[in-house]
């Protein structure tokens, strides 16, 4: 089970005479604490753990910490020399004001088809690599956007001069990633003056995902299982995601090379929509579509009522309308609300 810091920052824990447990992350996180990262198999014979933070405060509301696990040894096999570089990084702070950054940062890197939504109504997105959580509006910036706390999990493994594959820090899954995230949000709120009276916490199971990845066998297979959702391609592979009241995902990505071809998501739950209040614009993404919406390099986005809810239809990878119709008028559908898009925009 994680433990969370009891009083101020930096303080040690005070039954661990005489080698105190380190604390990282604005004092949220104990060494030896539950995930791997923290404790000592994360080192080798020569590793070693350090952090690095800025805390947030109220002016500038802005922080971010980090753990780097490092280790270096010779392999028994071959005597190549063995090197590990791994990193859990948290960043504090307001979403972009320009819309293709705030949708790059939330919609692309937190609003996949391998995300699952934090248990206990908390508004955010977690799985074993990280998350993202949405704060109480007591966190807003003075100009209304929503204050967020996203970690990340990285690092690389390379042997001899050439082999190298990705290797990132140890979460313990996608419960215990929860826990971290919302120790660090719960910190971070204290450090920067706008916490709630009562802290945040994880106590439910995570949702878990309807199934993995799965290839597409024929240019008219309908992706994500929206029917009449058809990419016209056969060298992709697709995600189901989340499928609730409030969220739903679905993620394409090249066979080949494993980019991403096309990232749909539907946003009801109100802080993580309200993550996306302001980028809409002022009319409707094109003729016969409700609500509001935009169109940019990269990304779609459109905001419209549905079930007595404002509700955002995200695309990203790709710009052509009639992915994003298809989506939304089957994510309307489902929640028994008006189409989003006119009848013959889909494809």
């Amino acid at each position: 089970m994680l433990v969370l810091a009891g009083t101020g920052l930096g303080t040690w824990a005070a039954d661990t005479w005489p080698w105190p447990k380190d604390r990282y992350c604005w004092g949220a996180w104990q060494e030896d604490s539950g995930p791997g990262f923290l404790g000592d198999e994360a080192l080798d014979d020569d590793g070693s753990r350090t952090g690095k933070q800025t805390a947030p405060t109220r002016e500038p509301p802005t922080g971010r910490c980090d753990v780097t696990i490092t280790g270096e040894h010779k392999s028994s096999y071959d005597g190549d020399k063995v090197s590990t570089d791994q990193q859990v990084s948290v960043e504090y702070g307001p979403v972009p004001k320009a819309a293709e950054a705030r949708l790059a940062m939330v919609h692309d890197d937190f609003l996949g088809g391998d995300m699952v939504p934090l248990p206990d109504g908390l508004p955010g997105t977690v799985n074993g690599r990280g998350g993202l959580l949405v704060l109480p509006e007591s966190c807003d910036t003075q100009d209304g956007r929503p204050t967020v706390v996203t970690m990340h999990a990285s690092g690389t493994y390379t042997s001899g001069p050439s082999y190298i594959r990705n290797d990132p820090a140890d979460l313990g899954g996608a419960r215990q990633a929860a826990e971290l995230l919302v120790a660090a949000a719960n910190r971070g709120m204290e450090t920067a003056g706008c916490a709630p009276d009562e802290p945040m916490k994880v106590s439910s199971p995570v949702y878990d995902l309807p199934g993995g990845r799965e290839r597409v066998f024929s240019t008219s297979d309908d992706v994500c299982g929206i029917r009449g959702l058809h990419l016209g391609t056969e060298d992709i592979e697709y995600q189901t995601g989340v499928v609730t009241r409030d969220l739903q995902t679905c993620s394409v990505r090249n066979d080949r090379d494993g980019l991403p071809y096309l990232q749909l998501a539907m946003v009801a739950q109100p802080r993580l929509a309200a993550v996306f209040d302001g980028i809409a614009g002022e009319r409707p993404a094109a003729r016969g579509w409700r609500g509001t919406g935009t169109t940019g390099e990269k990304h779609a986005i459109v905001r419209a009522d549905c079930a007595g809810r404002p509700t955002v239809f995200l695309m990203g990878a790709s710009t052509d309308l009639g992915h994003l119709a298809a989506f939304a008028n089957a994510a309307a559908a489902r929640m028994r609300c008006a189409p989003i898009a006119p009848e013959g925009a889909a494809r």
